[in-house]
């Protein structure tokens, strides 16, 4: 099964994948492998399929198994996030005084390229060159990048501001508030928004960012 599902990945038939998961799940409710097959969900299936399918499974194995029960609150929480074609949901965060809200920046007839990151990510740091030229190569065709710090000690976020020479602006210290919002368990994650705050596109990468923004600002008119 495992290496179906493989050949199947590799050969992009997404639909195909989802629908053989599924159907093991389905007819292997109470064995163990189905736990592989349901913790590799999240690499080509939506957070509500793989909620669906942790339930097909017999109880013992949903409440005995920590693996279900961490990936089970990692989904819950991404299902009931907003994702590509919703608006986007507002959140407020105060530091030194100052309340900042999301929506000081997205839905003001923008695009806007978010990174939700740490300075202590290493990931996060490898992405910012990226969205730096991002920026520089579309700010003046109506892109706004903004960097939201999560998780992380603000004077930290200060730090990796200055060091990697950072031009775009920043929500500092919103911890959880952000994260929690956007269904985000793990950083980077990059959000691209259409000027009136719907979301285009979530989990953005590497090379990735160009083709989308290249995308949508040559389809601009």
């Amino acid at each position: 099964m495992c290496i179906k599902l493989s050949e199947l990945a590799k050969a992009g038939e997404k639909e195909k994948l989802k629908q053989e998961a599924f159907n093991f799940v389905k007819q292997h409710a109470a064995d163990p492998a189905s736990i592989f097959v349901i913790v590799q969900a999240p690499n080509f299936m939506e957070a509500k399929d793989i909620l669906t399918m942790i339930d097909m499974c017999s109880g013992d194995m949903q409440h005995t198994n920590i693996d279900f029960s961490l990936l089970r609150e990692k989904v819950t929480l991404e299902a009931h996030a907003p994702q590509e074609g919703d608006k986007f949901a507002d959140f407020a965060v105060e530091y030194e005084g100052k309340t900042t809200r999301l929506s000081d920046y997205v839905g003001k007839g923008q695009y806007v390229l978010v990174d939700f990151w740490a300075s202590w990510c290493r990931p996060c740091r490898q992405e910012i060159p990226n969205l730096i030229a991002a920026y520089n190569k579309y700010k003046d065709r109506g892109l706004q990048v903004l960097g939201i710090a999560a998780w992380d000690k603000p004077e930290d976020t200060k730090k990796a501001i200055s060091e990697e020479n950072i031009p775009y602006p920043q929500i500092i210290n919103s911890q959880k508030i952000a994260t929690d919002i956007y269904g985000i368990s793990g950083i980077p994650e990059i959000i691209l928004f259409s000027p009136d705050g719907t979301i285009l596109a979530r989990g953005l990468r590497g090379n990735q960012i160009e083709i989308k923004l290249a995308e949508v600002f040559n389809n601009k008119k």
